[in-house]
């Protein structure tokens, strides 16, 4: 090559790639305050312990019941959504490797084998058969003056990081589901154990009443009130039986185990106590827990995403510059005639007429751009509500316990009372039975007000994030996907188009 094409040649490539450094079209993204996110500054509902900061990582285990870690472990091992949210991460973790790899050169090799023989000459004898060899690398590099490509590979890098928030989220999410199954379920127990207890009395009431009756000193009317509750408390016994089944079969569903192998590790760790976790603290600062929640991380990164595209867009509609080349060689079998050749050419392509085609692009772009940021405030105020009725559940049911627990132990002295009194003949049936009423309602009362305990802090870590936060793990296999540092910030947007 002629030294001074040469010399050209590289003082346009390095023109050519220091313009492409110097711009890229379209928005670039940054973050906006709180309240252009609709973060209000402190909360409205009272906060447990106020507001003194504290770990919610893994927060299931702070019920202390080795089954329920157990059974969630089991459901994020095994569960179809986790498998799903990975599969999302590795669909977007190769959607960054197709993105770069628009930045960089393709470059493709070839070759060709021909065997043929060759014509007559004039007095008619035919030439001996010949073998030619073709070999050619070709190369070609379309550069990225305007940024189309980096914004293209800013926008998968977004998506990756809102996969990899998706998969906390399925975690959180499907970790609260089997939480509050697993409360569910153990409140169903303690509803069975005391629907037998109460069967149980009333069977020893009807067997005292049919002595009376057979003694004289009780009506028919009497033996037939004891049995009409003996069979309403088998009736309530069976009913709650059937409830229980659905709620194994709810926490089966959940954790992928087979209903029968469930039920033998509840009936291995029986419990008629409702799990309830040690009070945790609450940040006070609304930012401190709402930057902790995958979903909107996740919303966010697809903010991220959508701005990046505008700038895919827009650069569509400029020109585009394309350098190619190719070296190859002709080698004849058995001949020492080789022909070698090169070629380089760049080609310019300046969209001149669409139809307003590239436009419209444009303008889908920022359309979905701003529907992403309507979605994105939509969700943060959603989680805003969750955390405030949250919150409130909390302070409510935990605020009604101990009313709940005195009424309990009140009403079941009142019980034992009127037991023994009609044992002696003091008072009707009539009277115990009102007393057994109110006495099974409170004991009741007393457990839905434990469970709602419960489920209200499963629904405030659920809001929280499930402890969510930058020492999270990464999917199985997939570490290299990990956010970096500093991308879990809330609330991002994208700024003023180019």
């Amino acid at each position: 090559m002629n030294p001074r094409i040469r010399v050209g040649t590289h003082l346009l490539s390095t023109f050519l790639l220091s313009l492409c450094a110097a711009c890229a079209v379209g928005p670039d993204y940054r973050a906006p305050d709180a309240e252009q996110a609709g973060i209000p500054s402190n909360w409205h509902a009272r906060l447990p312990h106020d507001g003194e900061l504290a770990s919610l990582a893994q927060w299931w285990r702070q019920f202390d019941d080795p089954l329920l870690s157990e059974l969630v472990e089991t459901a994020e091992a095994g569960h179809p959504s986790i498998a799903a949210a990975v599969a999302s991460v590795r669909e977007a973790r190769a959607g960054v490797i197709a993105a770069r790899g628009g930045l960089l050169p393709a470059l493709n090799a070839n070759g060709s084998m021909t065997r043929s023989s060759g014509a007559g000459d004039t007095s008619g004898s035919e030439s001996p058969p010949f073998t030619l060899v073709n070999g050619a690398l070709d190369a070609s590099w379309e550069l990225d003056l305007f940024g189309g490509a980096r914004r293209d590979l800013e926008a998968s890098r977004a998506q990756l990081q809102a996969a990899q928030a998706g998969w906390d989220d399925a975690r959180v999410s499907l970790a609260a589901e089997v939480a509050d199954a697993y409360v569910e379920r153990r409140y169903c127990e303690r509803l069975l154990a005391l629907y037998r207890d109460t069967l149980q009395s009333r069977r020893e009431t009807e067997r005292l009443t049919v002595l009376k009756l057979d003694a004289g000193f009780a009506a028919p009317a009497d033996a037939a009130q004891a049995r009409a509750g003996r069979y309403d408390s088998e009736n309530q016994l069976i009913a709650q039986e059937g409830v229980c089944q659905q709620d194994l079969n709810r926490l089966a569903q959940l954790t992928a185990m087979p209903a029968a192998q469930l039920e033998a590790r509840l009936a291995a760790t029986p419990s008629a106590a409702i799990p309830v976790p040690h009070e945790p603290a609450v940040p006070s600062v609304p930012a401190a827990i709402l930057s902790q929640r995958p979903d909107l991380m996740s919303a966010e990164r697809s903010l991220a995403a959508a701005s990046a595209n505008i700038g895919v867009a827009v650069a569509s509609r400029l020109p585009s510059l394309t350098l190619t080349g190719s070296i190859g060689i002709n080698h004849l079998v058995h001949s020492d005639n080789d022909v070698r050749s090169w070629s380089w050419a760049p080609s310019l392509s300046l969209p001149v007429f669409d139809g307003g085609a590239g436009r419209a692009r444009v303008e889908t772009a920022r359309a979905q751009y701003d529907r992403a940021l309507a979605q994105y405030r939509g969700k943060v105020l959603n989680a805003v509500q969750e955390v405030e009725d949250a919150l409130t559940r909390v302070d409510a049911s935990v605020r009604r316990a101990d009313a709940a627990r005195a009424a309990a132990q009140n009403y079941t002295v009142l019980l034992d009372s009127q037991e023994n009194r009609y044992q002696l003949g003091a008072t009707s049936l009539l009277d115990l039975e009102d007393s057994r009423r109110l006495a099974l309602a409170s004991r009741e009362t007393l457990a839905a007000v434990e469970r709602e305990i419960s489920a209200s802090w499963i629904a405030l870590y659920k809001a929280a994030g499930g402890g969510w936060n930058d020492a999270a793990p990464s999917p199985p296999s997939l570490s290299s996907t990990s956010v970096p540092p500093g991308a879990r910030a809330a609330a991002p947007h994208a700024g003023a188009g180019a």
